[in-house]
């Protein structure tokens, strides 16, 4: 029986197969730009319909959440007590760190609302470290006494020079100046000062602050510091209060 043979294509048949994908390839560019201009202009009213319809569909079990209009209350909105006079307090303070040997190299200083008491961190600390000397430790006691009778609020940031940390303790400048500024208000609370204290650290971010000094030796020096700072606010009276 013989077999047959393949049609053979005629020469005045011009289609190609090419055509039926070049078809579907148009048919898909054209979905796709219709899906796109669709998501842009979606109408929030008939969208949240849908949305609402398809939760009540798919679950109708779902817990309800009603929306109150939430009042701030008042108390969050009253203003804060002044402390002591500012001016008052920086001539204090920088009469009783002249009292302190250690603290001889020590700044009392006015920054906008505050008084912000400089210590080198040389006098302090070894370079890089967050161990207290032995006289670091005996004249911020004697802080301790004149923070003691102050009632406004207390801060304490610790800040570092630029150089990194090779000592294999500190994993960065951020973790350094933090652990300094928590030895330093640590010691403040248990040489007697025991109100609350907000611990900062602020690591090599505040350079531009010691622009103020010419000479590139001393704003290196005073870069790696550790700030006690009083704020114009009042604190809550304490046991040793007198004034």
């Amino acid at each position: 029986m013989p077999h047959s043979q393949p049609a053979r294509r005629r020469k005045d048949d011009t289609s190609a197969p090419w055509i039926l994908t070049f078809a579907d390839l148009l048919s898909l560019v054209l979905t796709f730009f219709v899906l796109v201009f669709s998501m842009n202009t979606v109408q929030y009213e008939s969208w949240k319909a849908v949305v609402h319809t398809m939760n009540e569909e798919f679950n109708p079990k779902r817990p309800m959440v009603e929306i109150l209009p939430h009042d701030t209350p008042p108390s969050l909105m009253t203003r804060s007590i002044p402390g002591l006079n500012l001016t008052y307090l920086e001539a204090l303070l920088d009469r009783q760190l002249k009292q302190v040997p250690l603290f001889q190299e020590a700044v009392v200083h006015r920054v906008e609302d505050t008084v912000v008491i400089s210590l080198p961190a040389s006098l302090l600390f070894e370079p890089k470290l967050a161990v207290l000397a032995p006289d670091a430790n005996r004249a911020l006691r004697a802080l301790a006494g004149a923070l003691v009778q102050v009632r406004n609020k207390v801060q304490v940031a610790g800040y570092t020079n630029g150089a990194p940390v090779k000592t294999g303790l500190f994993r960065s400048n951020w973790e350094l100046s933090l652990t300094r500024a928590r030895v330093v208000a640590g010691t403040l609370s248990n040489a007697g000062y025991q109100q609350p204290m907000t611990v900062l650290g602020y690591a090599d971010t505040r350079l531009r602050s010691l622009e103020h000094f010419n000479n590139v030796k001393s704003r290196y020096e005073w870069a790696e510091r550790i700030d006690i700072v009083l704020i114009n606010e009042k604190r809550e009276q304490g046991t040793y209060d007198i004034f």
